[in-house]
């Protein structure tokens, strides 16, 4: 039997991700601990809206919450929760970091700055992204990547306009959480996350703000409205994933027909062909042995031709 905190509930579940980082002490600690930045504290920007029915259409899956959190210094940082393996999913990654960027110079541009003025106003935009399934071969379950020097490594670094210290230009980090083990080498501050979006065992006293998010997935301890809605949540997961191993099933016998098909197709193609190269075969002796008999004198080349049904000139270039 697997090993988990919570039978119940999946702190990787959309409504979950939700409740947790709609806390803005959860979320300030988060990026503290991941990201190492100097939060005093946190505003949520997106991704607090979780009073929505999914009684009639259910979110897409592959991409399950989207916490946009603004920090005291104005820092951006974008949350993304991936529960199913997605090919372009780290260049969406970056598409969400741009269009960010993008909607920030907007509303400067809005103010009436100048354009040329508008790199001065740019805040640093970050991501981390918690995944399910792994992006990178290694066995490394965090990554953190910036913008650095190819031989030094040095880190490229800017002024920002309201923050203090040097800021990297980006900065996104990946928590693999099937690359988990209790024995992680990695600075328990970082582990602690992965074991509570894993719903693993806390192998070392987490603290009080991982506790207090692990309490937050307590459905008991929910108010009556937001209850009912993680039932209807529920409910409606139960029919995505009932619909995803049908789909699957569907998809797994009609690849089982069609590759039966083909080779039912291919037999019978290479039966066609092979009749077919049979006769061609025919034809070519029975041509060279009509045509050695005209060298020979036993026929005449009309007779040869006509046995062939071929002209006299088409005749001839066998001879």
């Amino acid at each position: 039997m697997e090993n988990i905190r919570h039978k119940d509930v999946k702190p990787m579940m959309d409504l979950m991700a939700k409740k947790i980082f709609s806390d803005t002490e959860i979320t300030a600690e988060f990026i503290r601990d991941i990201l190492e930045l100097p939060v005093e504290s946190v505003k949520i920007l997106d991704g607090t809206q979780i009073h929505v029915t999914t009684s009639k259409i259910l979110p897409d899956f592959t991409t399950q919450v989207d916490v946009l959190a603004e920090l005291n210094d104005k820092t951006q940082v974008v949350i993304e929760i991936q529960v199913a393996y997605q090919t372009d999913f780290i260049k969406r990654l970056w598409i969400y970091i741009c269009e960010q960027v993008s909607k920030n110079l907007d509303s400067y541009k809005g103010d009436n700055i100048l354009t040329h003025h508008l790199a001065k106003e740019l805040i640093p935009v970050y991501a981390v992204a918690i995944a399910e399934e792994n992006y990178f071969e290694d066995d490394r379950a965090i990554h953190n990547f910036s913008l650095r020097d190819s031989e030094t490594k040095e880190e490229l670094k800017v002024r920002v306009k309201g923050i203090e210290e040097k800021r990297n230009l980006v900065q996104i980090a990946f928590l693999e959480l099937k690359k988990y083990k209790p024995e992680m080498k990695a600075s328990y501050n970082k582990v602690r996350w992965m074991e509570l979006f894993g719903n693993k065992p806390f192998t070392h006293k987490p603290g009080n703000i991982i506790a207090k998010a692990d309490r937050i997935l307590d459905v008991k301890e929910w108010n009556k409205e937001d209850r009912a809605m993680f039932d209807e949540y529920i409910r409606a997961w139960d029919g995505w994933n009932a619909h995803l191993a049908y789909v699957e099933e569907s998809r797994e016998e009609a690849l089982e027909q069609g590759l039966q098909q083909g080779i039912e197709q291919g037999i019978q193609r290479g039966r066609e062909e092979g009749i077919e190269q049979g006769r061609a075969q025919e034809r070519v002796e029975t041509i060279n042995m009509i045509a050695d008999l005209v060298k020979g004198g036993h026929l005449t080349k009309g007779i040869g031709a006509s046995k062939l049904n071929l002209s006299e000139q088409e005749f001839e270039k066998y001879l």
